[in-house]
């Protein structure tokens, strides 16, 4: 089925998502997992973004309607519980909220009866606490910087936790309006003491920028890329046995899984630095990443596209490895869609309201040979939604595998050297990853289950579920876009 009109398709994958998997007696996702819920009201904010900008007279309704489900998931969202988790968990939180600001800024210049500045407070305290929190996870001590996954487990630092430093810092130096709520909670309401009341901090923080281009600087240098350019998993510390035997310090032990998000929340925080820096080597770097994933997904041209597995997929379309077999745990049905949102942002024409409610220091011929950039890759990205809105079962819910192919004909690519695939098989219970003491580590999402055999390959494993169509409704929102 052809998709015929982008912003229609966009329109209807958010209203499946909402209509199947929202539930309004508790205002979340029953189905999703804390972190998976953080992203998906990401990518509603995000969408009602190009709703406002694009079509607000057609769709006005729909906007009040999804926004104040974004606003119900502010009480909804497992705040209390998410301050103890991953570190990566935590900045999903920042960029959720972040994304609903930038948002309620940009409608409120488009219709003057919409209110929802006053939510505004809420949602920047929200993202200032869990920035807050998860920057206790850098760590100079090993590998000379450079973001821990959690400190519930061995030393592991691992390229998504890094890269969502990168971007939550630097959307937190552009985006953030300023906090004085003194509440060391984002849960209204939750006791404290007088000491440990917050100070007031203000908009475009130093410190924010600082943090991003220094985790930036960090990154580049810690080898965590492959021979194919792609990002790979992240790096254990030889020889590490406790805080006071650290063996080697170094991060030299590394693990090569690769995975579709992991070369896609860099590309919103380069984007956030050009704009914040005016240096052109962020975006440079941010166009090398995105044709070093396309090529790595089999794509020679419009024309021709490999059908041998190449990284990161094959006949031109994004896939996890765990896609091909059907068995991708909830965290790994989330990466597509996560891609494609900060390649979306990373493309993101520079708009006149965005010049205003942030500091930006690029210039706008810079940002037209930008767009001229992003549009060599229309192409691809057309592919890759044409082939997710062919996954679309009955009831309009997209599947998670986008290239699918018969069953007797697999060929299942193995997994690189090295590589534990941990996100879908989960935490290898040996000393390279767990502490001696044996702490109950948090563990959901990171395994699969088994479905009845079927024949439409995208029943396999865990399904359709909300992951499969945020993912689905995020490629769709980046060919809009």
């Amino acid at each position: 089925e052809n998709i015929g009109e982008t912003f229609p398709a966009m329109v209807d994958a958010l209203e499946v998502m909402q209509s199947q998997y929202w539930d309004e007696a508790t205002s979340t996702w029953p189905t999703g997992i804390d972190w998976t819920s953080a992203v998906f009201s990401t990518h509603i904010s995000a969408t009602l973004n190009e709703m406002a900008m694009y079509e607000e007279a057609t769709y006005g309704s729909e906007i009040d309607t999804y926004f104040s489900q974004v606003v119900s998931f502010y009480s909804g969202e497992n705040a209390l519980s998410l301050r103890t988790q991953k570190y990566d968990d935590m900045q999903w939180v920042v960029l959720e909220w972040l994304e609903a600001i930038k948002f309620v800024n940009l409608y409120s210049t488009i219709n003057s009866a919409f209110s929802g500045e006053q939510y505004i407070p809420e949602f920047a305290h929200r993202a200032r606490i869990f920035w807050d929190l998860a920057s206790q996870g850098y760590n100079t001590t090993l590998c000379g910087g450079g973001m821990l996954w959690t400190d519930q487990l061995t030393p592991y630092k691992n390229a998504i936790t890094n890269e969502l430093f990168i971007a939550s810092s630097v959307a937190m130096y552009l985006y953030f309006p300023g906090d004085d709520n003194p509440e060391p909670y984002s849960v209204p309401g939750t006791p404290y003491n007088s000491s440990q009341a917050l100070p007031p901090i203000p908009a475009h923080d130093v410190r924010y920028l600082n943090a991003a281009i220094e985790e930036y600087n960090w990154l580049t240098t810690s080898n965590m890329t492959n021979s194919q350019g792609l990002y790979v998993d992240g790096f254990h510390i030889t020889g590490w046995s406790n805080s006071s035997s650290i063996g080697t310090g170094k991060c030299d032990a590394r693990d090569e899984s690769v995975y579709t998000y992991n070369q896609g929340v860099l590309l919103s925080g380069l984007r956030g630095l050009w704009e914040a820096t005016g240096d052109e080597k962020y975006l440079n770097d941010g166009y090398t990443l995105v044709q070093n994933v396309i090529a790595a997904t089999g794509w020679i041209s419009a024309t021709q596209q490999s059908s041998t597995w190449s990284g990161l997929g094959s006949d031109g379309i994004l896939q996890d490895l765990c896609d091909v077999d059907g068995s991708c745990s909830q965290d790994a049905q989330n990466f597509k869609g996560i891609f494609f949102h900060h390649l979306t942002l990373f493309c993101q024409p520079l708009v006149v309201s965005e010049k205003e409610t942030s500091i930006f220091n690029g210039s706008t011929a810079e940002a037209q040979a930008h767009q001229e950039q992003c549009t060599g890759y229309l192409q691809w990205i057309e592919h890759n939604a044409q082939a997710a809105y062919s996954t679309r079962n009955a009831n309009g819910v997209y599947g998670g595998w986008w290239d699918p192919q018969p069953t007797s004909e697999l060929r299942i690519p193995m997994q690189p050297s090295g590589a534990s695939d941990y996100r879908n098989k989960g935490i290898p219970q040996n000393s390279v990853w767990r502490l001696s003491s044996d702490l109950t580590v948090d563990e959901q999402g990171m395994s699969s289950e088994s479905n009845t055999p079927s024949t439409d390959p995208n029943d396999r494993g865990r399904g359709r579920t909300v992951e499969t169509q945020s993912g689905g409704l995020a490629v769709v929102r980046c060919l809009a876009q």
